[in-house]
């Protein structure tokens, strides 16, 4: 069962549109994604319920996006050698501003993410802690043409059966560039 409620409603020059979403049923794990030797309940099947809510302030100039979700899915368990239904819970907030040169759009931005819990498509339900601080700019010269330069600041632990105890920490540059039609 899915959901999603989603309202925007004006305010002042700017539009904020604010959303609940949730779903609520059960997930089968593909046994091949799962490690020899990792255990799993009887029918490899786990609860999989999240409940989300959302805000976003479009940036005239000045923007804002929120989300954070909370809920219960598989995890692996490096203690006991088990995915296992665990909580989970995380979410993102990302600030940004919108500026007009000529013909041209920048949107410079600030966003901070964190997440504990589960990944239940890769191996082994891997389980993470992720904190990113990410700072960037995208720029757009033309309608159908955009360029993003962003630099992450990282902290993530992921682990599954063969790779417990997994802390990495480091930093990234990426560019991308977009063409859209």
């Amino acid at each position: 069962v899915v959901s999603r409620v989603s309202y925007p409603f004006e305010i002042g020059s700017q539009i904020l549109e604010t959303s609940v979403q949730g779903y609520f049923g059960h997930y089968m794990l593909p046994k091949d994604n799962l490690s020899s030797g990792v255990k799993l309940n009887k029918e490899g099947r786990y609860k999989d319920q999240r409940i989300a809510g959302s805000l976003i302030l479009y940036p005239r100039p000045f923007g804002i996006q929120c989300e954070y979700n909370y809920g219960v899915g598989p995890e692996f368990n490096k203690n006991t050698d088990s995915i296992e239904t665990q909580k989970l819970h995380g979410g993102y907030v990302m600030i940004n501003y919108m500026a007009k040169i000529k013909s041209h759009y920048l949107y410079p931005f600030v966003r901070l993410q964190y997440y504990d819990g589960g990944k239940k498509h890769e191996k082994d339900a891997r389980s993470y802690t992720v904190k990113e601080l990410e700072i960037g700019l995208e720029w757009q010269p033309l309608k159908h043409f955009e360029f993003v330069a962003m630099y992450t600041i990282s902290s993530r632990r992921f682990e599954d059966y063969s790779l417990q105890d997994n802390l990495q920490n480091g930093r990234l540059l990426r560019l991308q560039a977009q063409f859209n039609f």
